[in-house]
Formats: structure tokens, C-alpha cells, sequence
């Protein structure tokens, strides 16, 4: 707020003087009931009425600095991934001015930059984008009654040691090793690949595989379980049955089990499981299974935990998913093809 103006410091005495309310003086002059009282008191114990002058040390860093700093980390890929330290001597070799990575966090914090860890994405081409893009014409007025039509579908790998960070932990000093404060990994996690489905009809089957997917493998789960499925979820032969193009699910043996059982398939762009709403109940799965005690201590109670997962995903999750299907399509359109927040 704007610093008050010595007459109007005087109004808030002379209407004191004059018998008035703060909350009367306040709604006279426009200003807040605590400043009235804030001038009185100051006046009964400094018998002054201009305000104190502020001390310190003066910021080291202004506004138009702060802009400059943040023009500089948003200028490129390369400077966006700079350390605050690295960024704290480039910064006083360019202007000159000392500065400590302190300081530098604190000046970014302000303009509204925090060191974050990246999202993983999947590496994108021009052609990507342009596909994702026409797929997302196409389908731009397909609305949440279409989309509850089609049978999403996809195949993750479940590891029976987490990988990488998993959060953080409350520890004394001293307990940096104690066996509840430590993360445990391993070079070579066992690991378990999963197939299933799910549409707004409900979830499908989920499928454990054996090795890597082969077009072969595809087609036995082709004949094996998404016929069935589709036939369950939509009993008068209208789903829609969807997939990535990985290439198991483009081979011919896997092409022509779709074609011989009648598979009506919904064409999809590479490298797009932003858009794939099966992408999110993986997720959650694997935030399920991590906060399960104690962790998986075989691939078989691995395979246990996972199936838990799947059946315990509400009704109400996945069919969410589903209804953000129009608002995936539309994000991809204001993206230009590019990558989405989903």
C-alpha cells in the first residue's frame, strides 16, 4: 500500500481530536481501520506522526535486475539446467557484480522461478507433432459419449525394487544409515510386463507377459482377451479398441488377428501416452504398490501387489479419465501437436 499523506495523517488526529470512531475516521478517508489506530499510536508514543524511515541494507539485486536474471535462465534449454552456483559466477562475470547462490535463489524465487525435477516426456519430431495434430482435428468433435465407445489398452513394466528417488524422509542426525532413512537399489531390479484394458464400461483383464512383447504374443492376447473384452464392454458390437503403435501391435501376425475377429482399431499417433488416459492408472498403480508394507520380496508377490492395484482402481478414477479424453484433444490443439500437461 501506498504510504499515507502527511494531511491525510492530519484528518486521522483532527477526527481523534473530534470525538470519531477509528472505524468512522477509517470510512471517511478511505483507509483501513488498523492504519487509523497504527497513526494514533504512533502519535501517543512518539508524540510524531511521520513514520519511522526504514534501514538496512539496501537489496542487491532490483527489479529491472530481476528481470534481466530471469530473462537469462529462460533464454535457452541450457541455461534453464545451470546450477545456482554455475549462474552466480556467470552472473558477476557478465555484469561485474558479486553474487552469492543465495542470492540467486532467493532474486529467482521472487520472479517466480524454482529448480524443480523435470518431466519425463517422450523425444518429439516436427512429424510427431504434425500428427498429433491432425489426429487431433479429427477427433476434436468427438465428445464424451464417443470416447466411453473405446477400449484403451497398453503394456508397463513393474520393477520389484524402486528406481530412483521415492520421496523424501524425516531422519536425526546421525541416522543418515539407518535402515528406515536409506533408499535400497539394485543395478538389476527383477521386473514384471503387464498387458490390460479398461473402458468406461469397467476395468479388463490384466495380463502378465512372459519376456519381451513379440508380435506373436500380441496377437495370443488379441484373441485371447481383447475379443472377450470388447464383447463384455459392448455387447451390441460397437467399441472401439485402442493401442499404440509400438511394433508388436504393428506386425502382421497382430494386424491380421485384429482383422480375422472384426476389430474395428482407432488410429493413434507415436509417441502420445500423454494422451492415453491408461497412462495415469499406471502411474497411480505404481504409487499404490510403493506405499504397500513391506515391499514385493519376489516377482510373485510382485505380480500379487500389481493385480491388488489394478482392482482396487474406483469406478469413479478411470471413468474420470475418460471424460478428459475432449479436453486432451483440445490441449493438444492449443499445444500445436506438442506435448500436454496430462
Amino acid at each position: 500500500m501506498k504510504p499515507l499523506t502527511p494531511k491525510t495523517r492530519g484528518a486521522i488526529v483532527y477526527g481523534h481530536n473530534c470525538g470519531h470512531s477509528s472505524r468512522t475516521i477509517a470510512k471517511q478517508l478511505g483507509c483501513g481501520k488498523t492504519t487509523v489506530n497504527d497513526i494514533l499510536k504512533r502519535l501517543r508514543e512518539t508524540h510524531s506522526l511521520t513514520p519511522k524511515k526504514q534501514t538496512g541494507r539496501p537489496p542487491l539485486l532490483n527489479s529491472p535486475a530481476q528481470q534481466k536474471l530471469k530473462s537469462f535462465i529462460k533464454e535457452n534449454n541450457e541455461n534453464r539446467r545451470l546450477c545456482s552456483k554455475k549462474i552466480a559466477t556467470t552472473w558477476t562475470v557478465q555484469t561485474k557484480q558479486p553474487i552469492s547462490r543465495n542470492t540467486i535463489r532467493r532474486n529467482l524465487k521472487k520472479v517466480g522461478l524454482t529448480a524443480c525435477v523435470p518431466r519425463r516426456k517422450p523425444a518429439m519430431t516436427e512429424a510427431h507433432c504434425q500428427a498429433r495434430l491432425e489426429w487431433a482435428y479429427e477427433h476434436e468433435n468427438w465428445t464424451e459419449r464417443k470416447w466411453k465407445r473405446v477400449l484403451f489398452s497398453d503394456e508397463s513394466t513393474f520393477t520389484q525394487f524402486q528406481q530412483g528417488r521415492q520421496g523424501m524422509v524425516w531422519r536425526e542426525p546421525g541416522e543418515e544409515l539407518n535402515p528406515d532413512c536409506i533408499s535400497v537399489t539394485v543395478k538389476h531390479s527383477p521386473s514384471k510386463m503387464f498387458w490390460r484394458c479398461f473402458s468406461w464400461s469397467g476395468l479388463g483383464p490384466i495380463v502378465p507377459l512372459n519376456g519381451s512383447v513379440t508380435g506373436q504374443m500380441h496377437a495370443q492376447v488379441i484373441n485371447d482377451f481383447v475379443v472377450l473384452t470388447l464383447h463384455t464392454h459392448f455387447p451390441q458390437g460397437n467399441g472401439i479398441f485402442q493401442e499404440d503403435n509400438a511394433a508388436p501391435h504393428c506386425s502382421r501376425v497382430a494386424t491380421a488377428a485384429r482383422e480375422n475377429a472384426g476389430i474395428v482399431t482407432l488410429d493413434w499417433p507415436a509417441q502420445s501416452p500423454d494422451i492415453n488416459p491408461i497412462e495415469n492408472i499406471w502411474a497411480e498403480m505404481k504409487m499404490m504398490i510403493r506405499r504397500r508394507s513391506p515391499p514385493p520380496s519376489s516377482i510373485s508377490v510382485l505380480m500379487e501387489y500389481v493385480t491388488d492395484a489394478w482392482n482396487d482402481i474406483p469406478p469413479e478414477y478411470y471413468r474420470k479419465l475418460i471424460k478428459s479424453m475432449p479436453r486432451r484433444v483440445d490441449a493438444v490443439i492449443s499445444a500445436n501437436g506438442n506435448k500436454i500437461n496430462y
